[in-house]
């Protein structure tokens, strides 16, 4: 093709050239495009043997390539053969181990178990505060592959006796404890056993999920905090303490109980009222049981005294006989039994007070119970009945406006029933007296 063109550019040439070029000129172009045609010839030789030379060396690295596959695939297969060789030996080692082992391999199964169920019940126990290292080893021991030594089957049973004997001392060790707030400190920890755990006469709970102690948000009364002080005080000698044998787990929950005065803040508005009801029938009680007292105090005196006093029911009594000593004794019998009745109505003041606040009270616990399961029944129209945490205001309500309005209500009634009848025996000595006035006027 190349030399097709070269010819049809030198034809276009001649095409070109003046009519007047001279014939020498046209026997050199010819001549040109003749040696141009000769190169071009030597050259695709060139290009032709080398092509040959480089596909004769590919078939040469083909044909060696061929002859390593093939090598290598022996090598594969006898590769195979012995690795199937070396598994029917493997297996019938196993087998082997497996019948001169036994026993043994009941043995390592029931050392693995016991470790495991040591590790259970020694990583939750108080003592994994002070040795936490003993989790670790009981885990590898019960999850490893390795079959169980003597030192390993003696180690596991040096823990489980550590344990036992752990629960029956005191002892005081450094650890991190985390404070309300969330701030870790390291402390003096001391440990009644495998039961309680104190700190700076605070008590303490064992995380197992952790392995850390947590001081309790809220401490037990101050007679139980007093017990952990002399605990951690003591050097020898008997010295009383607090078991809880949960690690604190039932003390946190026990702390948790609202006390006295969240009580009364359960209670609401009514609650308060109650109590309010409650202070005021207490006061009128104190004030007529000391009225009542020095009444019959008086009366007392009275009785024995010569000349009245009209300072005291019975001396106006006797007053009003000896101001009418001379009129007619029907006239003075009615303004003794007149001036009776407005004694009895002066010792029975706050009585009738009283039976009302009595009445009034479990009235009004009703009417927190009505008010406290109204609210109850919204929270679970609002929000169902997933979480207790949100119906437990409104019971809390019912029920203690209730107790408190029992509370407030059956001391009342009792206190009423007793002064009714000190002033009833009052009266009746007042009507006595009066009787035996009009006896000794006749």
């Amino acid at each position: 093709m190349k030399k097709l063109s070269i010819v049809a550019l030198s034809l276009a040439m001649v095409a070109v050239a003046p009519a007047n070029a001279a014939i020498e000129d046209i026997d050199q172009l010819v001549e040109s495009v003749r040696q141009e045609a000769l190169r071009e010839a030597e050259h695709d030789e060139e290009r032709i043997d080398r092509f040959l030379g480089e596909q004769r060396e590919q078939q040469a690295l083909l044909n060696d390539a061929r002859s390593q596959l093939a090598a290598a695939n022996r090598r594969a297969d006898q590769l195979r053969g012995e690795y199937e060789e070396n598994e029917l030996t493997l297996t019938r080692y196993e087998g082997e181990l497996q019948e001169r082992a036994g026993d043994l391999n009941d043995l390592f199964a029931i050392v693995r178990q016991a470790a495991l169920n040591a590790d259970s019940v020694l990583s939750n126990s108080l003592v994994a505060a002070e040795q936490q290292e003993r989790s670790a080893f009981l885990q590898q021991l019960g999850k490893g592959e390795r079959p169980p030594s003597i030192d390993d089957i003696k180690t596991l049973w040096t823990n489980v006796l550590s344990e036992i004997s752990e629960s029956g001392k005191v002892v005081q060790f450094p650890a991190v404890v985390i404070k309300p707030q969330g701030d870790e400190t390291e402390q003096m920890v001391t440990r009644a056993g495998v039961f309680t755990s104190v700190s700076e006469g605070n008590y303490l709970r064992y995380l197992s999920d952790s392995g850390k102690l947590v001081e309790l948000s809220r401490q037990p009364p101050p007679r139980f905090k007093g017990f952990a002080r002399d605990l951690e005080g003591a050097d020898s000698g008997v010295v009383g303490m607090a078991l809880d044998p949960s690690k604190g787990a039932i003390l946190s929950l026990m702390v948790q109980s609202p006390d006295l005065a969240e009580r009364l803040q359960q209670g609401g508005g009514i609650g308060y009222l109650i109590l309010i009801l409650g202070a005021i029938g207490v006061l009128i009680v104190l004030r007529r049981s000391l009225g009542l007292f020095l009444a019959r105090r008086a009366i007392d005196q009275q009785a024995t005294a010569e000349t009245p006093d009209t300072k005291n029911p019975l001396g106006r009594l006797q007053k009003i006989a000896s101001d009418h000593a001379h009129d007619d004794a029907e006239s003075t019998a009615i303004r003794l039994d007149e001036q009776l009745a407005e004694e009895s109505s002066v010792l029975n003041r706050g009585l009738p007070t009283l039976a009302v606040l009595a009445a009034v009270s479990p009235l009004l616990g009703l009417l927190g119970t009505v008010t406290g399961m109204i609210e109850t029944f919204q929270s679970i129209t609002l929000f169902g009945t997933g979480d207790p945490k949100l119906m437990s205001g409104g019971i809390s309500q019912a029920l203690v406006t209730t107790q408190l309005g029992l509370a407030v209500a059956i001391p009342l009634v009792l206190l009423h029933s007793v002064l009714t009848g000190r002033v009833n025996r009052l009266v009746e000595r007042l009507g006595k007296y009066s009787s035996d006035l009009m006896t000794d006027r006749v």
